[in-house]
Order: C-alpha cells, then structure tokens, then sequence
C-alpha cells in the first residue's frame, strides 16, 4: 500500500533527481485527495472562466478581422468586448492561481506536520490553513505587483537615460541579470505558505535561499514547467481544433449550421472547462516541486531539521 511506504520528509537535502521522485511520490500518495479538493475550490471558478475564454476568442477573431480589413480602431464596441473579456479573463486566473496554490501548500504543510500524512483530512480541517494561505496569497501578489511596477520604472529610468538606437543593446545586456534575479523569486510563495514569517522576511529568505541553490530552483523550474506544459497541451488541444473548426467554417461563404449552432457552442464551452481546469491541475506539478527545492534549499542553508531535532531532544 502506498500509506506504508516512508514519509515524504520536505526538509532534506536531495539531490535533483531525489527532489524530482519526492515530488512526483508526493503527487501519486495524494492524488486523489489533491484532484477531489482542487475540484471543489475550482470548477465553479473554471464554469466561468470557460465563458471568458470563449469570449475572448471570439472577440479575438473579430479584431483579428477588422486588422485584415484596417478598421480595427473604428470598432470601440469591439475593443471594449475584447478588453472586457481580457480583463475578466485575468482577474479569473489570477483568483484561481491563488486557490490552488494556497491549497497545495496546506496540503503539503498538513503532510508535513501530521504522522498520519493526509490520512483523514478533510476540506473542513484544511479550510483555516486554507484561508490563511488565500489571505497571503493576495498579500504576496499584491507585493509582487508593486515589486514590477518599480523593476519597470527601473527599465523606464534606462530607457531616458540612453538614445533610442542603443536601448536594445542595454536590454540583451540587462537580459541575463534580470533572468538570474527572477529565478530565486520561484522560493517566494513557498516560503511565505509553508513558514510563519512576514512578507519582507519571506522575501529576504527568497534571495538568501534562491541564489544559493540558483541552480536546483532553476532545473526544477524548467523541468516541471516541461511536464506541466505538455499536460497543459494536451487539454488545450481538442479545445483548440474545435475553436479553429468553428472560425474556418463560420468565415467561408459555405458554412455550416453545425458550426454556429447552440449545441456545438455548448461543446466548445464543454472543451473549454476541460482546457482551464486541466491547466490549473497541470500546475500542481510545478508547485509540488519547489516546495520540495524550498525543503531542500532550508536544510542546505539553515539545517531546519538539525535545530528542531535540539530543540525538540529533550521530548525523545
């Protein structure tokens, strides 16, 4: 049985390949519970994220129409649909990231801290460390925002400071700096979830952690974002075929009924609630493997398992 075999420890040094297997066990001794639970705080938000989608796509194709024809700008109703449905759109994905990465990481943090794994836990025991990990989740995006609004006042200060004909040359130049400074950023919801601190402390561990293992943060990064990519292609897929189906037909002077009508519109809504939800649990992978590059980069950098063994030698 999968509950029989040893406990997913987070604080251990791994190599990337231990990292990579701590992950993807993690992920089949809990799946289920994973699926069902993403499922509940989810598919209400994908049933209206799916509309958006399907909206935005129209209206894409109809800007797209009126660019051929050079009067885009004519149509403001248009426009406004179209960044109306964006605008919507983002929010959407934005709450949804939110939901899901808060309830990865009180999954893994009730792992963690119980000897009975996940045994028995139910959405009711989640739900405090679930709001409490919604709540910070929004504070961090919110510092995260503010963060990019000043690394772009930076780049606009560059941007007056130089002629025109040499800013693109200073961006290549800055490219690799703004690359190795974005990728310890991948610690920070781990940090800020799985430990009891603040936000400017959880981002000054981000650093101090991110740019010590820069390397793993990267590989895990990159390979997990490969399989969450793949998987999130696959649901695009039929979503994808249908929506081009739909274009080529509805645009041809021969078009068919099938292709404009209630029940294909409801299929491709169908497809489109398959294309949302299968992205967000494709993400899943992504954050289960840096919670397990944060356990590492903790044991590496400050021996999080050795203190609380002192700490707690007096109780053996």
């Amino acid at each position: 049985m999968e509950t029989e075999k040893p406990k997913i420890a987070l604080y251990v040094k791994r190599s990337f390949g231990e990292k990579f297997n701590a992950s993807f066990d993690f992920i089949k001794e809990n799946w289920k519970l994973m699926l069902k639970y993403a499922t509940y705080l989810l598919l209400p938000l994908c049933l209206v994220q799916a509309l958006s989608l399907n909206g935005l796509m129209t209206y894409t194709i109809g800007m797209s129409g009126l660019m051929e024809s050079g009067a885009m700008y004519s149509d403001s109703t248009l426009l406004m649909s179209f960044f109306s449905y964006y605008g919507l759109y983002m929010l959407l994905l934005i709450i949804g990231i939110v939901l899901l990465t808060a309830l990865v990481y009180a999954m893994i943090r009730t792992y963690n801290e119980r000897e009975e794994r996940l045994q028995g836990v139910t959405l009711g025991m989640l739900r405090p460390m679930l709001l409490h990990n919604v709540k910070r989740m929004f504070i961090l995006v919110f510092f995260g925002l503010l963060l990019t609004m000043f690394a772009s006042l930076v780049i606009g200060v560059i941007a007056a400071l130089f002629p025109v004909t040499l800013f693109p040359i200073v961006i290549i130049l800055l490219t690799p700096f703004m690359i190795a400074v974005a990728v310890p950023f991948s610690l920070w919801a781990p940090i800020y979830l799985l430990e009891d601190i603040s936000i400017v402390e959880s981002l000054k561990k981000t650093f101090r952690l991110g740019f010590t293992t820069w390397g793993g943060i990267f590989m895990i990064s990159l390979v997990m974002g490969i399989i969450a990519g793949i998987l999130q292609g696959v649901a695009l897929i039929p979503w994808y075929i249908g929506t081009v189906v739909k274009y080529i037909f509805a645009t041809s002077s021969g078009g068919t009924e099938a292709t404009v009508s209630v029940g294909y519109s409801f299929l491709l809504y169908l497809l489109a609630v398959v294309q949302v939800f299968g992205a967000y649990l494709a993400m899943i992978f992504s954050f289960v493997g840096l919670a397990y590059q944060y356990g590492h980069a903790s044991e590496k950098v400050d021996s999080i398992m050795v203190e609380s063994d002192i700490d707690n030698f007096d109780k053996l």
